[in-house]
């Protein structure tokens, strides 16, 4: 959406604070290290002495994938370094939080940080620049998938992160309910919902999606772009408060009755759950988070009975990367922690064993994954065209004021036009207070 590498104004400490709010469900690494010889090392040979003592605690999201990736390699790093590691992993919705109020306090409890790159205009100048780092080992744009490298750990043309994880939303779909159905792929988000009727009957339903806000958004904005229209004019003014936003409002407003009971308050893992156990016959969800499971017999109802297409609608980006704030006393072996966490053979590692979607462009050619993961063509496809949303440093308030407002309309009735007018209002406001410097590109 918007090419941010040239950057917008940095947000101002007082502004930080205004974003952060009392973290919770913070969850430390323990019982599920698992044993360096259970997988090969994925960690390179260092001089034990150089980093010996030293401690490092790591920052994920917990998902189950990113953050029990780090688990993985926690104790083959601490095997080759003589460093110890301790994972934490916040839910997404308390991981910004946690994050910021660190950074903004200086209070130094991490040294190696997962940021998602809607963050990265806000928590850059926090942040360690690592182009000297990578330019040292090699690490450089021709491993990546272009649009990600330029997009994620980048601001003001300062690499401060290296991309670990990125994602294109898709529907996963049960193809033998679809045949029974005689239904096809949705290739407009109206057939998703004709098929949706079709779908619900004998306890499953025909529509799912992640209910609550941050991941609501999602679902609305894919049905908003495959109007073809952009979220904002070129000075970044709002330019959805249109038919096609009123329409995208009563697309989900449309599927509602296919969906299960209680849907609009599920998060990530209950969506997850819901596609397992064969609840739903289609839904709305990041494939990273569910592709290794739903081919997983003993955490999968739908083995075989399943396949994965990108949205009808341009998907909105789930892009990660790993920095390194600037309170770290650690930062050599942070350092290390990053490179080994992003290195290839650790992207191919934790694609096959956790479903993540490397960054590395090579993982999606490669004749193992594509075996297993045979819709990876059309999710990389969907990757390169999706859209990132802002990475501004108003990020984050502008989207609470989506969110919050997206549930009023699409579960609780309030005029669609009415509510995107209102966000409207709120957003020129944020922007009024600190303009950014570059045009909106989408």
């Amino acid at each position: 959406m918007n090419d941010e590498t040239n950057g917008g104004n940095a947000i101002s400490r007082r502004g930080l604070l205004k974003t952060t709010g009392a973290a919770a469900g913070a969850v430390a690494a323990g019982g599920l290290l698992r044993s360096a010889k259970a997988s090969p090392v994925g960690v390179p040979y260092f001089q034990r002495g150089r980093f010996a003592g030293g401690k490092l605690t790591v920052l994920y999201m917990q998902s189950g994938t990113y953050d029990e990736a780090a688990r993985l390699l926690a104790p083959e790093f601490e095997k080759a370094t003589g460093a110890t590691v301790e994972v934490v992993a916040f839910p997404y919705q308390n991981l910004h939080d946690n994050a910021a109020n660190d950074l903004i306090t200086q209070t130094g409890a991490y040294d190696v940080m997962e940021v998602a790159f809607q963050w990265d205009g806000e928590f850059a100048p926090y942040l360690t620049p690592l182009d000297d780092y990578a330019k040292k080992d090699g690490i450089s744009a021709d491993a990546f998938i272009p649009n990600i490298w330029k997009l994620s750990g980048n601001w003001q043309d300062k690499r401060n992160g290296i991309p670990n994880a990125n994602d294109a939303m898709g529907i996963l779909y049960r193809t033998d309910l679809y045949k029974t159905a005689e239904v096809t792929v949705p290739k407009t988000w109206q057939a998703y919902n004709d098929n949706a009727k079709k779908l619900t009957a004998n306890g499953v339903y025909g529509a799912s999606w992640v209910g609550i806000g941050e991941q609501l958004q999602s679902s609305w904005l894919s049905r908003y772009w495959e109007s073809g229209q952009p979220l904002c004019d070129k000075n970044w003014r709002p330019a959805f408060v249109n038919d096609a936003g009123v329409h995208a409002i009563q697309l989900l407003r449309d599927a509602l009755p296919y969906t299960p009971p209680g849907m609009p308050g599920w998060d990530i893992p209950t969506d997850s759950n819901a596609v397992l156990t064969g609840e739903v016959a289609q839904a709305e969800l990041w494939p990273s988070f569910i592709r290794a499971d739903a081919r997983n017999p003993s955490k999968s109802k739908i083995v075989d009975k399943w396949a994965l297409t990108p949205f009808p609608g341009p998907s909105e980006l789930s892009v990660w990367s790993v920095g390194i704030p600037q309170t770290s006393q650690q930062k050599d072996l942070a350092w290390e922690w990053i490179k080994s966490y992003t290195s290839p053979d650790n992207a191919k590692r934790f694609a096959l064993q956790f479903g993540i979607g490397s960054p590395q462009l090579a993982t999606w050619s490669d004749p193992e994954l594509t075996s297993k993961y045979p819709e990876y063509p059309q999710i990389l496809a969907a990757i390169e065209a999706g859209k990132p949303i802002w990475r501004i440093p108003q990020f984050q308030a502008a989207w609470d004021v989506l969110q919050k407002e997206l549930e009023k309309t699409v579960y609780q009735n309030a005029d669609p036009k009415t509510t995107l007018q209102g966000i409207a209002d709120e957003w020129n406001k944020l922007l009024d207070q600190n303009p950014p410097t570059a045009p909106y590109v989408e």
